[in-house]
């Protein structure tokens, strides 16, 4: 028994082409099969029931219609090259597949950073000022021309700790301001004259150039000692001002001088129970003349 299967294209060709299906089933107990030009031999038995020859038959026939193998090839040639797109350009590279990022650095990126407020800066009190000192403004407050109540009490040391200015024509007006300057070594040392120094609490330092202010009437302390010829000589502390009725001198002095004239030239007036004596004050430009007090 012999069949013949067409090709996939619907043509046929003879027993010994390429193509088609074709099964020679001879007397001797073999068959011959020749699928798509391959030859495949088989045996059966002639006692074989006619409904298992029908299924041999049947499934060869299947085989001769399905033609699994060409579904293959045709499966393996639909199949794009790697890297080649379906209508033969390349194919778009994926895009890399990204990671979410984490919650932990989503909250980082999206949160504003939290800002501490500063604090307000507090107002710096204002220190207030020492008040001044009321000697450095004492000291400030006078010039040149002004009088004071100050004088040498008789020890070398001044009888104020601070100038205090006073009307010129009082009986307690003793000194008179002739120059200010920095330093007392600046002002003049003569008779009648002496410089008061002071240094202000920044440091600075004033000094007041003063003149004695003579008037008859007023003692100093004085050391007389007598001469060969009998005359009186005297040393006198002629800024310092005495108490004319004091019984006691300083020590190193041992008269009390009362002032009889001041004058700017000429001859002290003298007197018929007393010595007067002069000294020279001011560089020279005035002269005092004093007797000596006695009790």
């Amino acid at each position: 028994m012999s069949y013949s299967g067409g090709t996939s294209d619907g043509s046929d060709r003879d027993r010994e082409g390429n193509g088609g299906t074709h099964i020679d089933v001879r007397g001797d107990g073999r068959s011959r099969i020749k699928v798509a030009g391959r030859d495949i031999t088989t045996t059966y038995f002639v006692s074989a029931s006619s409904a298992a020859l029908a299924a041999l038959v049947g499934l060869v026939v299947l085989l001769g219609v399905w033609q699994p193998w060409k579904e293959a090839a045709s499966v393996g040639e639909r199949k794009p090259a790697i890297g080649a797109g379906p209508s033969g350009g390349s194919a778009a590279k994926p895009e890399p597949h990204q990671e979410p990022p984490s919650v932990g650095e989503d909250a980082k990126e999206s949160e504003e950073p939290e800002i501490s407020p500063s604090p307000s800066p507090s107002a710096t009190p204002t220190p207030t000022p020492d008040p001044p000192d009321p000697v450095d403004v004492a000291f400030a407050s006078v010039g040149v021309g002004t009088c004071l109540n100050v004088y040498d009490a008789g020890w070398g040391k001044l009888n104020q700790d601070r100038p205090s200015a006073v009307d010129c024509g009082a009986n307690f007006a003793f000194s008179k301001v002739t120059m200010v300057t920095a330093s007392a070594s600046n002002c003049p040392q003569g008779g009648g004259q002496r410089g008061w120094g002071h240094v202000n609490a920044n440091g600075s330092a004033v000094a007041l150039c003063l003149d004695r202010m003579f008037v008859a009437g007023q003692c100093f302390p004085a050391t007389l000692s007598k001469q060969a010829d009998g005359s009186l000589h005297g040393e006198g502390r002629l800024f310092s001002v005495w108490g004319c009725d004091r019984t006691q001198v300083p020590r190193g002095q041992n008269a009390i001088m009362a002032i009889t004239a001041v004058l700017s030239g000429g001859s002290c007036p003298q007197r018929q129970d007393r010595q007067t004596l002069s000294w020279q004050v001011f560089n020279g430009a005035r002269k005092v003349c004093a007797v000596q007090m006695t009790h």
